[in-house]
């Protein structure tokens, strides 16, 4: 166990209850530090271990900790960096999925919306969206209007308001800024939005620890090989070049649209499951016209569904694109064809906007990891439900197909409902299966909050923690947003090293204490973890290339880096950023693909 296993081990251990025993593990780590080798070190077996750090990856290996099992989670990059930091940010029961008369999987994620709202209300928060109906729609007024009463029947137990039905004048005065050319109404309803959705993987992280697991970021699976005693699984932490080898009852292929690179690590082939489709979202600053609320509207050209989203920050994200992939999802890049398109039609929608392609700040694309779908003629007829698929060779070797960020919290319950119904294997966690279940029948993360969301009253508390607070005013909005009932853990940290307090270059309400956090708490190893999904300054109009250096000096000193490391650091910050090509960065240049 080594660097981001040791801290992932801490970080559970920074909540008071685990105070005590802080010395006794530094003392085991040094010890297995001592252990370590270039010829590879051997981990104690686990019940399951999930391949795969993303939001889906996580909840499986959660669901499975509060369960009673014990579970590692292994990522090749870090935590949420994948797929899961890619999305239109919406935790939503997906109002066209009603088209494909797929109820069931709106149903489940307006249930699981409701549960979000609940488990994690710092970052996930109810969201206002339009529909306007124009002449022009191939989707009829009458239609949507159906469609609307049919999504409120389907979360009937919800908390968010009804959705409105609008007529062009009121539209015309809620929305002065949208087209009214052939518009005749208009439908308001709402879902919700997690603009911070990386941060639900950090506190996902956080808490399998805290119950007992571990997370193994930056660490690349390399072999599953079958043995009486379970799965035996070789990796690779590419930070520290350390080899290691675990064995596991069960593995849980969650690698999203790396799933079938992963099957190929066995010696037995499996047919392929994933059918990979990309989509792309673009940025905008403030824009003329601009709607007070996220509005889903109908692409004039193909009759693609498109949402303009307001930000937090005050910025648009748009999009989604949706084409089938076939390269390496780790290379996706949004295309100029792809932002020309985009911006198109929110220039339809929007006639004073006259967006630009230079008016463009930063892009986001990532693969949706979906089920091969050979006879689908369009990326939007594949369905977005998950399922566990058992490897046809390989007994305890499962793989997860499709998924969405909103239901992944069920996801994870349904792959461990499934496992834990399986007759006993040699190796499973069978006699752990049976206490969980014959104890504790009802364990389950349905009601679990996430760590920032754990208090009887978070309105309180946030009311309280803004008078009462000793770090800047400016930050404090932003920090609540982040971190929830956590902004403590900063408190803690400025408290004992008041430098910390000091706001960070290219940004006045982030501080050097989260930087600390970051690596302390959260799992961060490199520059590019902290400032992309642990601060996310990422999405910052400079795309957080002003903070680089004043990040990196702070993160230096918890890490041991000298210079030369600070600067090989900043310079692989630089070329990841360039796949989202911001504005900041290259504002002549194209990378398009």
């Amino acid at each position: 166990m080594c660097d981001g296993a040791i801290r992932a081990e801490k970080s559970a251990l920074t909540a008071p209850f685990f105070s005590v025993i802080l010395t006794h593990m530094n003392h085991i780590c040094e010890e297995l530090h001592r252990c370590e080798s270039h010829k590879g070190v051997d981990l104690p077996g686990v019940d399951i271990l999930i391949v795969g750090g993303g939001v889906n990856g996580l909840a499986v290996a959660r669901e499975a900790q509060v369960r009673g099992w014990s579970a590692t989670v292994v990522e090749a990059d870090d935590i949420g960096a994948g797929t899961s930091g890619t999305s239109s940010r919406l935790v939503h029961g997906g109002v066209r999925y009603l088209e494909n008369l797929e109820f069931h999987l709106v149903r489940e994620s307006l249930k699981e919306r409701e549960r979000l709202l609940f488990t994690a209300p710092h970052l996930v928060q109810p969201y206002p969206l339009l529909i306007p109906f124009y002449k022009h729609n191939r989707r009829h007024g009458f239609v949507l209007r159906l469609g609307m009463v049919l999504y409120d029947v389907l979360s009937f137990d919800k908390s968010t308001p009804l959705h409105r039905t609008f007529s062009k004048t009121r539209v015309q005065q809620a929305y002065p800024g949208l087209d009214s050319k052939d518009l005749y109404g208009a439908a308001l309803y709402y879902d919700a939005q997690a603009a911070n959705t990386e941060r639900l993987c950090v506190e996902q992280a956080l808490d399998i620890v805290a119950l007992g697991g571990s997370v193994r970021n930056h660490t690349r699976v390399t072999g599953l090989t079958e043995q009486a005693s379970g799965i035996s699984v070789s990796m690779f932490d590419s930070l520290t070049e350390t080899h290691y080898t675990q064995t596991a009852a069960i593995v849980v292929n969650a690698a999203g649209p790396w799933v079938d690179r992963v099957l190929g690590l066995s010696k037995t082939a499996s047919s392929q499951l994933i059918g990979g489709t990309k989509g792309s979202h673009l940025t905008v600053g403030p824009f003329p016209g601009a709607p007070s609320t996220g509005v889903h509207f109908e692409a004039t050209s193909d009759g693609r569904a498109i949402l303009v989203l307001p930000l937090p920050d005050g910025n648009y994200l748009v999009g989604a694109t949706d084409i089938f992939f076939e390269g390496d999802p780790g290379s996706a890049v949004m295309s100029d064809e792809e932002i020309d398109y985009l911006i198109s039609e929110v220039n339809r929608l929007v006639p004073a906007a006259h967006l630009l392609r230079s008016d463009v700040l930063h892009t986001v694309s990532g693969v949706r990891p979906l089920p091969f779908s050979p006879k689908a003629k369009s990326a939007a007829q594949v369905s977005r439900s998950h399922h566990l698929v058992a490897h046809p060779a390989m007994s305890g070797l499962f793989s997860i197909t499709g998924g969405k960020l909103t239901t992944h919290r069920a996801l994870g319950e349904m792959a461990i409902n499934k496992l834990q119904s399986r007759p006993a294997t040699p190796g499973a966690p069978g006699r752990r299966r049976l206490l969980s279940q014959l104890f504790n029948p009802s364990a389950s993360t349905r009601r679990l909050k996430l760590p920032g969301a754990r208090s009887s009253d978070l309105t309180r508390f946030t009311s309280s923690f803004r008078r009462t607070t000793s770090l800047p005013a400016a930050s404090i909005d932003r920090l609540l947003g982040l971190y929830g009932v956590r902004v403590e853990r900063l408190e803690q940290l400025v408290a004992s090293r008041p430098e910390l307090a000091a706001t960070l270059p290219g940004r006045d309400d982030a501080i050097a204490a989260e930087v600390v956090m970051a690596v302390q708490d959260e799992f961060a190893r490199t520059l590019t973890d902290i400032v992309a999904r642990r601060l996310l300054l990422v999405w910052n109009d400079d795309a957080g290339l002003d903070s680089l250096d004043g990040v990196a000096a702070v993160a230096a000193q918890e890490l041991g880096w000298d210079q030369a490391q600070i600067d090989r650091e900043i310079a692989s910050y630089r070329d990841w950023i360039r796949l989202r090509r911001p504005a900041a960065y290259e504002p002549d240049a194209s990378i398009a693909r």
